[in-house]
């Protein structure tokens, strides 16, 4: 199991791989409109690239996950983690999140709250609500999400 930075190829292929996998994610939590809006915001070229402008890191996990992170100051944000339904249950969770905390800061995430699955994994691994709130997603769409909070070993 490893974690490798994003090729130009990967990143072409990243809406490809991305698309079934959202559609599975939250296709019985979002509205098909919001699913549609956000799918292009976060993996079509442009919207990418935009976040590549803004810094944020894009991880491949082996062939089967994406990683999307960035540097916030005093923690680093874990904007993404999906897996293919085959690279469920095998570890990479915690994979992915011994990584972000070798990075040396706290690990923050938002998960929507109707996301019973992950919101299960991040507690399973050491995760803690810390708040709730209303994202604006832009468009005049909001998601309730949790912020949970990873420490830092010995913090």
């Amino acid at each position: 199991m490893k974690l490798t930075p994003f090729t130009e190829l990967d990143f072409d292929n990243l809406y490809a791989f991305m698309r079934p996998v959202w559609l599975e994610t939250y296709g019985n939590i979002l509205p098909k409109d919001q699913l549609e809006y956000l799918i292009e915001k976060y993996f079509s070229k442009d919207g990418v690239q935009t976040y590549r402008n803004l810094g944020y890191e894009y991880r491949k996990i082996d062939d089967v996950g994406v990683l999307v992170y960035v540097d916030r100051g005093d923690y680093t944000y874990m904007d993404k983690l999906y897996l293919a339904p085959s690279g469920r249950g095998k570890g990479y969770p915690k994979l992915v999140f011994d990584y972000l905390l070798s990075l040396g800061k706290d690990v923050v995430l938002n998960a929507n709250q109707k996301n019973e699955r992950a919101v299960k994994c991040y507690l399973k691994n050491g995760f803690v609500i810390e708040k709730e709130e209303l994202v604006d997603l832009g468009n005049g769409m909001f998601n309730p999400d949790y912020v949970m909070r990873k420490h830092q070993p010995n913090k």
